[in-house]
């Protein structure tokens, strides 16, 4: 359905410990349990800086910058209760710097029970129907309302390319499951928000409000460890019989020197006898 379509009316009414029955068209009965919290995984994100308003009359306009995008619930999906057509596992996701919701988990809250951790923000999570004047579609959407050193840091890791993926848990009241509170933590039943409490109309579902628990951001993953010390490569042509020659043997120099000076004499002493037979055959001859 969308804005201005004629108003559709569920039956759900309210059970013992929170929880919701929803009786469909058929008759039968379907009870949803308040969620104990909601896990995202952060699929895109985009700075927006638009021009406020001045916070006093006669002020300066001033910037505004926030951070939207899209995220992707984890292993499970969304709808109204009693619209299934609604159902979804991506929604628009913005985070601000802004102060809402509890600081602390509110004491004996059963939906925050059990939980010592310090709060981080405050969350909403929403679903606007499609409207045919403006033009916009059907649309879930989170919004996060984190302090303001929080957004700085993240602008600042966007613009540089240095996030890589993001994560988000809230805990959220006037959500609803498929699953029994004694549930083990690990299940994943699918997620719903509850019609109109004034006329049970499906139009304009109850928003879940509570707050930011977890959130974190990481970088792409780099190598630190140092590579290892290159092996020793052999030059091509490399002949173990052609090595480096062995340091001078003082003895072997000298008898190396005195072999060369005895071929020099046999060599002086073979010139001179020829010459001299030379010289005999020619005073034979006179």
């Amino acid at each position: 359905m969308a804005y201005g379509d004629e108003k559709i009316v569920v039956d759900v009414k309210d059970v013992d410990r929170g929880a919701i029955l929803y009786t469909d068209a058929g008759g039968k009965e379907h009870t949803y349990h308040p969620a104990r919290s909601i896990w995202l995984e952060v699929q895109t994100l985009q700075i927006l800086t638009v021009l406020g308003g001045p916070a006093e009359e006669g002020g300066t306009p001033k910037l505004i910058t926030r951070v939207r995008g899209s995220a992707v619930l984890e292993d499970y999906s969304i709808s109204v209760v009693g619209d299934p057509n609604s159902k979804v596992r991506a929604l628009k996701i913005s985070f601000e710097a802004g102060e809402y919701g509890p600081k602390r988990s509110p004491e004996g809250d059963p939906l925050l029970f059990g939980s010592s951790l310090e709060i981080l923000g405050g969350a909403m999570v929403g679903f606007s129907r499609a409207d045919w004047e403006i033009g916009n579609s059907d649309e879930w959407w989170i919004s996060c309302y984190l302090p303001e050193f929080f957004i700085d840091a993240l602008l600042t890791d966007i613009r540089s390319g240095w996030i890589d993926s993001m994560n988000v848990g809230l805990r959220l009241s006037q959500l609803y499951t498929t699953e029994h509170p004694w549930a083990p933590v690990s299940s994943r039943g699918h997620l719903f928000l509850r019609p109109n409490k004034l006329d049970n109309s499906i139009g304009f579902p109850e928003t879940a409000s509570g707050v930011v628990w977890v959130m974190n951001f990481a970088s792409t993953s780099r190598d630190l460890s140092k590579p290892a010390p290159p092996e020793p490569v052999e030059p091509d042509g490399f002949d173990e019989e052609m090595q480096a020659p062995a340091p001078d043997n003082p003895v072997a120099s000298a008898v190396a020197v005195l072999a060369l000076r005895v071929e020099s004499l046999r060599g002086t002493l073979k010139w001179v006898g020829g010459a001299i037979v030379v010289a005999l055959l020619f005073l034979a001859s006179k």
